[in-house]
Parts: structure tokens; C-alpha cells; sequence
């Protein structure tokens, strides 16, 4: 189905009204899978608005106009619409007498000019307005389906929620979705991984959205249990990437808090910002007890305690060393929790074998001590920054595997 906004009034063009009308159509299409295809803006100029629905009709099946159904002499989108599809304009009696009643509502005395909106193409679906005086309208012809609204958002928003979504039946074409939030990892190489490890089904449909904390990537389609069937798929190749939580240092705060729990943490690549994150938020003394910022391996051994022996044959990055910087800095401040962090934030320092974004992060327990090994990827700060959000995320992970959660 290809559809298309056009949103008419000089006020928009000169920057005098801010478009609003096409976005939120756009939005709510979007709950059907229904995407624009085109978008424009046009100001009261019979030629041009005449010329681009023209243009609309030959690659649109369904067009949506706001604006231009007022009173006044420059309101001409009922006269364009009625030229670009050849459909006489009728004078409705009915819709006068409903503009007069809504005028001495509104106590504003009734003009000549006010019957142009009473005005409407020909076998035209009538669209009354509830909040306003001018009527849309919805016309059928050569293939195409036109929806004219009124061009004032608080008109046009409830006539389109109550009249024309239920005109196009598009309640009975909902689209099931469910959304997967990824971190570490580049919009390309992400959607390759996704088809190269998951048989996307035809009838799926993948859409990316970069934020700047994160890819949301929005699993679509009519059958719903196929949909979820997908989306269990990806995060089951792909679930280390995924992030349920974006909130993490509040969550970790909450359960850390109601459960009268400790944190301490020893950190090298990162530098103090897992620490620095943390105590952003207030109040977070009552859990974090404090850390260590081990960068050199001298202090990875002599303040850390770390075996001389894991250094010079394991590495500093390594997954035995991230184990014994989570495990030994909870010995060291007595902390129920311990994480440790190393890696290589670059843009120096990578080999083949230990490239830039290498990442071992270690969180030590009550019972266990896990480590996962990450590959990350962007600029420094911006490892920096995502192993200190893997590190929350293997924290919360840990804190549930050993029976902790927030509290109501």
C-alpha cells in the first residue's frame, strides 16, 4: 500500500506554524506497518496544489491532506481536489445548518463565506468535525482513495483516530511488535548478524532505529506468535547485545537498596567511569562502598592483589585476570559484590589476537563469580562507556541468579 501526507497553508512554509499534522499521521499509521512513502508541504496556491496531487495520484493508493477546508479565500483545497479528480463540488445543506449551530455555540455571528465549507466534491464520504466547523472528507477515484481533514491539529487528530481509521478498517490489520534494545554493536554489522543467524520469515518485517544510547530494532508482523517466534530466535544468537533495562544504575540502585546489599569495583580500561556513573546518582553511598582504579599492571598487583603469574602469562586482558579484579576487590573492601574491568579501549594497543574493543568484565557474588568476554565497537570513550553498561547489565544478571530483585 503506497500513501502519501501532503499538508497545505503558507503559515508552514514560512515558518509561521510548525508542521505537526504529517507526523503525527506517520506515527499512527506506523501501529499497522504503514509507512509514507512521501511527505510535503504546499502552500495556498491553487496551481501547485492542483500539479502535486496530480503527481500523488499516479503513485499513491492512498492520499491524506490537511489544511486548506477553511472559510477564507485562500482555504482552496476542496477546489484543487475537486479539478485533480474531475468531481463537481455540491453544495450539502446539512453541513450548512451544522456550521451555523457550531458558530453560535462558538457566539461568532455566521458569514457568507462560511458556506464555502458546506462545499463538497461530488459522492464524497463526509468526515463532521467535532471540534471545528469545517467537515472533511474522503473521495474515492481512478485507484485512489483522497482523506481531506481540517489542517488544525485538534480537529484533525480526533477525526482521523475516530473516523478514518475505522473507514480504512485498519483496526482489523493491526501489526504485532516487539521491540529489542541492542548496545555494543554498529547498525550494519548488526542487521547482518540478525539474517545471517536467523531465518527472518517474509512475512517479518525488521525495522532499525538508531538512538544515541542504543538500536532499537522493532520485529513486525500480522501473526503474532510468528513474531514472537523471531524475536525469541535473535535474542537467542544475540541475546549478550540485548539490554531489557535501560534504566540500569537506577535499577542496580533499587536492589542493591532493598536489600541491603554492597558493591566495590576494580577497573582498568575504564578508567573510574563504572564509579563515576555509579555515584551520579544520589545516594548510591548507601550500597557503593567505593573502588579502585588499577591502570598499570604494577597496581593491578600490588594494590589489587592480582597474581604476578596471571599478568605475565595470561595477560591483564584477560578473563582470569577480570576474575581475580572482581573477586579480590570484594576481599579488599568486604562489598557483598564485586565487578572487575579490563580490556582495550584503543585506539592503540590492539594486536591481532587482542584487538581494540576487547573486553573482559567480571562480576563476583555471594556463590559465583562470572565472567564474559565482549567485542565492542566505536571510539574510545564509547567503549569506555559500553563496558561500563555491560558490566551494570552482568551485575543485574548475577544479582538475579543469586535471588535478588527489586522490591515494590
Amino acid at each position: 500500500m503506497n500513501v502519501e501526507i501532503i499538508s497545505i497553508g503558507d503559515e508552514l512554509l514560512d515558518g509561521s506554524v510548525q508542521e505537526r499534522n504529517a507526523n503525527f499521521i506517520s506515527n499512527k499509521l506506523k501501529k499497522y506497518n504503514i509507512i509514507p512513502h512521501h511527505i510535503s508541504i504546499v502552500g495556498d496556491n491553487i496551481i501547485k496544489i492542483l500539479n502535486l496531487i496530480k503527481t500523488a495520484k499516479k503513485r499513491s493508493d492512498i492520499i491524506f491532506i490537511t489544511g486548506g477546508l477553511g472559510p477564507t479565500g485562500d482555504d482552496i483545497t476542496r477546489n484543487a481536489v475537486s479539478k485533480a479528480f474531475d468531481i463537481e463540488l455540491e453544495f450539502h445543506e446539512d453541513i450548512k445548518k451544522r456550521i451555523e449551530k457550531r458558530l453560535r455555540e462558538f457566539h461568532v455571528d455566521h458569514t457568507d463565506n462560511n458556506n464555502q465549507q458546506a462545499m463538497i466534491p461530488k459522492g464524497a464520504k463526509v468526515l463532521p468535525n467535532e471540534r471545528g466547523t469545517a467537515p472533511g472528507f474522503i473521495i474515492n477515484k481512478d485507484n485512489t482513495t483522497c482523506i481531506c481533514m481540517p489542517g488544525v491539529p485538534d480537529e484533525m487528530k480526533p477525526m482521523f483516530k475516530k473516523q478514518v481509521i475505522s473507514f480504512l478498517d485498519l483496526a482489523n490489520k493491526e501489526i504485532y511488535k516487539e521491540e529489542l534494545f541492542f548496545k555494543g554493536i554498529g547498525e550494519a554489522q548488526l542487521e547482518d548478524k540478525i539474517y545471517s543467524s536467523v531465518k527472518v520469515p517474509e512475512d517479518i518485517y525488521l525495522s532499525f532505529v538508531v538512538k544515541k544510547t542504543h538500536i532499537l530494532v522493532k520485529v513486525n508482523g500480522k501473526d503474532k506468535k510468528l513474531v514472537q517466534d523471531t524475536t525469541d530466535k535473535i535474542k537467542d544468537k544475540l541475546g549478550q547485545n540485548i539490554f531489557k533495562d535501560l534504566n540500569l544504575i537506577e535499577t542496580i540502585y533499587n536492589i542493591m537498596k532493598n536489600n541491603k546489599l554492597t558493591l566495590s569495583t576494580a577497573e582498568s580500561c575504564t578508567g573510574g567511569l563504572l564509579g563515576n556513573r555509579i555515584t551520579n546518582l544520589s545516594g548510591s553511598s548507601i550500597y557503593y562502598l567505593g573502588g579502585i582504579v588499577a591502570y598499570s599492571n604494577e597496581l593491578k598487583i600490588n594494590m589489587l592483589n592480582i597474581d604476578k603469574e596471571i599478568i605475565e602469562i595470561k595477560g591483564a586482558v584477560s578473563s582470569e585476570t577480570a576474575e581475580s579484579m572482581a573477586d579480590n576487590i570484594k576481599e579488599i573492601t568486604g562489598s557483598d559484590y564485586g565487578i572487575g574491568i579490563t580490556g582495550i579501549a584503543g585506539p592503540t594497543g590492539g594486536t591481532k589476537a587482542k584487538p581494540v574493543g576487547l573486553v573482559y568484565i567480571g562480576v563476583s557474588g555471594k556463590n559465583e563469580t562470572k565472567v564474559k568476554e565482549y567485542q565492542l565497537k566505536g571510539k574510545r570513550k564509547q567503549i569506555k562507556y559500553l563496558s561500563s553498561e555491560f558490566a551494570l547489565k552482568d551485575l543485574k544478571y548475577l544479582l538475579y541468579r543469586e535471588g535478588y530483585h527489586e522490591k515494590e
